[in-house]
This record gives structure tokens, C-alpha cells and sequence, in this order.
């Protein structure tokens, strides 16, 4: 299903509950593939991601429990005593091994990383991220997450959260945690340290609009050392029983076009 570039105002920006939005038009951009950067095909294995974080959890190849989408990545995790309770996959490997680093030589690019997912959580018990492009490296007073996740704050609700580099979070969009069931997500962003960076964000084939009324979020998405893309199940250890996460093709690539579900 072609995703959408243009689409009509949310009701309410506060109560952001995510209604697809109506096409208008599609950029000739969008239409025609440029480059795909990075394939998350599972018949590599977990080598194309740069790590994994499981404390506690396991992350492996499994089919698609709902019969669809063939192989996917299954991540769980459960219950321990340590506190925070992680299983995540952490940046992108090339084919040669070599890792993807989203440093500073990605400047000024406009990236778009696309996939499906299906989540077996309880979003109604404590905080829960499903999602991160997460900073590495950051430095002094600068945050140590961010620019952006996706996650529940056990109000069952999916927020899009934005953190800038000084730490300030905000939810800039939501909609209604959805369990059990596929659904389709792009992240369209441009890489900077500086005010000229931004966000927009596709679910489940329309593009979105966000708390400010508009399809792109303005604000750094780098700092520190580099970003990582990650996917998974992080939760406070106030979470009870078993969480587990699918992914299925994962791709980042340099258009819309490139990731479309």
C-alpha cells in the first residue's frame, strides 16, 4: 500500500488521537525509490543490528505468529530484580559486518526508516518503549535519550515523544495502544544538530500530523556521538509477566519510497 505525503488537520491537536489523514498529493520523490541504505532481512540473522541489550530477554528469528509476513525478529522479556527491564536490538550492520553509524558525515541528510509492528504488552501498567532513535555519546548537560521514542506511559496510549538535546520531552502525537495486530510505521527525519532538523512519521500508510498542526516537528535529531535506531521492549520493573515485540523488514533508505509498506 503506497504511503501518503499530504493529508487533512487532526481534530484536536491536544486529544491526538492519530486518524489517517487524506492524501492530496504525492511528491514525485516518493514515488520513485532512490537508495535503500540498510535491509533488516531476517535471513541474516541478528547481525544486522550493531548490538543487542537483554536484561533479561532473548532476541531471535521466528515466524510471523499471526501466519502473514514470514520471518520476523522476536524479542521478550520478563520479570527480574534488577529494576529496568530491557530487550533490544541497538543500531544497523551492513551485509560486510561493517557497523551504519548515523554520525555526523549523515549531516544535513533526510533519512526514512520503515517497518511493521506487532506488540504482546500491557500498555496499561507503567511506562513502556516499543521504539527509539536513541542518542549515543552525549555529553555534559546534554540529554542521554532522545531526539524521539515511541512508548506508552501505562495510560494506554501510544505516544510519539520528542526530547531535545537539553532534555525537555514532549508527546507530540498519540493514539490508542494497539495490541495484538500489525501496523505500518515510517519515521521521516532530517539529520542536525541545529534547529533545522525535523521529524514526520506515517502510521499505517498516512502520514500524521503532529500536536503543532503540521506534518513535520522541527528539532535537532543529533548530538552527541551518533543515533541508533532501536527496537524492542524497554520497561520499568513495575511491569509484571512476559513482553514481547515483532519486527518485520525493517528498511532505512534515503526516500519515502524506499521503506513503503
Amino acid at each position: 500500500m503506497a504511503l501518503t505525503r499530504r493529508g487533512v488537520l487532526l481534530g484536536t491537536a491536544a486529544a491526538a488521537l492519530a486518524p489517517a489523514l487524506t492524501t492530496a498529493a504525492t511528491a514525485a520523490a516518493d514515488v520513485t525509490p532512490q537508495s535503500v541504505l540498510w535491509d533488516g532481512n531476517p535471513a541474516r540473522g541478528t547481525s544486522v543490528f550493531d548490538g543487542l541489550e537483554r536484561d533479561p530477554g532473548s532476541i531471535t528469528v521466528a515466524n510471523d505468529p499471526q501466519g502473514s509476513f514470514g520471518q520476523c525478529f522476536r524479542y521478550q522479556t520478563q520479570d527480574w530484580d534488577n529494576g529496568k527491564e530491557r530487550c533490544e536490538s541497538r543500531g544497523l550492520r551492513n551485509p560486510d559486518g561493517s557497523v551504519l553509524r548515523l554520525n555526523s558525515s549523515y549531516e544535513g541528510r533526510t533519512l526514512y526508516m520503515g517497518w511493521r509492528a506487532l506488540w504482546n504488552v500491557n500498555p496499561n501498567n507503567a511506562w513502556i518503549a516499543v521504539y527509539q532513535l536513541h542518542i549515543s555519546g552525549a555529553s555534559g548537560d546534554q540529554a542521554k535519550s532522545g531526539p524521539f521514542v515511541l512508548r506508552t506511559v501505562g495510560d494506554g496510549m501510544l505516544h510519539f515523544q520528542l526530547t531535545s538535546p537539553a532534555g525537555a520531552t514532549r508527546h507530540i502525537w498519540s493514539t490508542r495502544f494497539p495490541v495484538n495486530q500489525w501496523n505500518r510505521i515510517v519515521v521521516g527525519f532530517r539529520v542536525s544538530r541545529g534547529g533545522d532538523g525535523w521529524v514526520e512519521f506515517w502510521w499505517n500508510g498516512a502520514q500524521q500530523r503532529f500536536s503543532n498542526g503540521q506534518i513535520r516537528y522541527p528539532g535537532p535529531t543529533l548530538w552527541g556521538s551518533h543515533i541508533n535506531h532501536k527496537w524492542g521492549v524497554y520497561r520499568s520493573g513495575s511491569n509484571s509477566g512476559t513482553s514481547v515485540a515483532w519486527l518485520n523488514r525493517a528498511r532505512m533508505g534515503t526516500s519515502l519510497a524506499d521503506v513503503a509498506l
